[in-house]
Formats: structure tokens, sequence, C-alpha cells
């Protein structure tokens, strides 16, 4: 993972937003922390490159803090779906190269879309996803969906398989499959 050349803003400090902090910085991202809380940008500090207490859904502060310099910034303001929307929209237009959003559902992930967000995420609903695969079929260990019909699953290979396509096994039937060594 080339993180160490990112630099990325995390506006929204909740249990979903320091948990992205906190791994981002792991990775050696220049992480810089935002949240209208004072409290939770104290407690994100010490994991971060940089926090600040700002309201990005004001178009002074994104200027201010040029939030444009940065690779990719995350709105991950959980319950408050119009400062989601409206920080959004404030960062698609001062020009941030990527934006990318947590939304609550599938309306405000329609939204998102349609004033630009370059990528919406649903992490309650995408975990559930992955979850739910990996406990109806024991014989998938991982499961990542990757778009566009695509997904990587590591599943168990039995001696019954041996020699036949992957695409005969049940959790593969009807897509195309390719193994991976």
């Amino acid at each position: 993972m080339a993180a160490e050349s990112k630099q990325v803003a995390v506006i929204g400090l909740g249990r979903f937003g320091m948990a992205l902090c906190h791994e981002l910085n792991q990775h050696g991202a220049e992480v810089l922390a935002i949240d209208i809380n004072e409290d939770l940008v104290r407690k994100a500090a010490d994991h971060v490159t940089q926090a600040i207490v700002a309201d990005c859904s004001v178009e002074d502060t994104v200027s201010e803090l040029k939030l444009d310099d940065y690779d990719i910034a995350m709105v991950a303001i959980g319950d408050n779906v119009n400062a989601s929307i409206l920080t959004t929209l404030i960062l698609k237009e001062s020009g941030v190269k990527q934006v990318w959003v947590k939304a609550k559902d599938r309306y405000h992930a329609k939204i998102l879309h349609k004033i630009g967000a370059d990528r919406v995420v649903m992490p309650e609903t995408e975990m559930g996803q992955r979850i739910a695969r990996i406990m109806l079929d024991t014989r998938i260990f991982h499961y990542l969906e990757l778009g566009s019909g695509l997904a990587i699953a590591e599943v168990v290979v039995l001696t019954t398989m041996m020699g036949n396509p992957l695409s005969a096994h049940p959790c593969c039937q009807g897509q195309h499959t390719h193994l991976l060594a």
C-alpha cells in the first residue's frame, strides 16, 4: 500500500472516522482529522498528523484549511445528513481531488452521487453483505466485492474439485472466475 505519500483529510470523528484515522496513520498516510466536537478532536490528536476543530460545511473554513491540497477528503459525518451533503458539495466545488463520503442510507447515497462524490461508502451495509456471504457458505473464508461484478474470495478447495474449473464451485456458479495462486 503506497499510503505514505497520501495526504488524507477525515471530516467527522465518530467511530468510523476515528477508526479510519487510526488505520490510515498506521499505514503511513499524513492524516488531518477534523470535527466540530473538541473532545473528539482531542482523542484523535495522538493518532494523526494534525487534528483541528472546524466546521467544513462552511466554505471559508474549507478554503482556510487548503483541503484542495489533499489527495483525498473523507466525509465521515454520521447522523447529520445535511452537514454531510453540504460539506461534500463545498469540497467538490473547492477542487478537492477525491471526495469520499460515508452515506447513512440509499437516499443519502443517491444525493451524494448526484452532487459529485467520487466514492460513496455504506460501511454497515457493505460489511453486513460480506459477513452474510461468509456465514452462509463455510467454504468461504473472506469475500470482498470489488464492484463492476468483480469480487475476490478466499475459498476452501476440496479434493473433489481438483482438476475442475473453479466455476463448478457452488459459490462461483454463473460468474466468471479465475484462480489466483
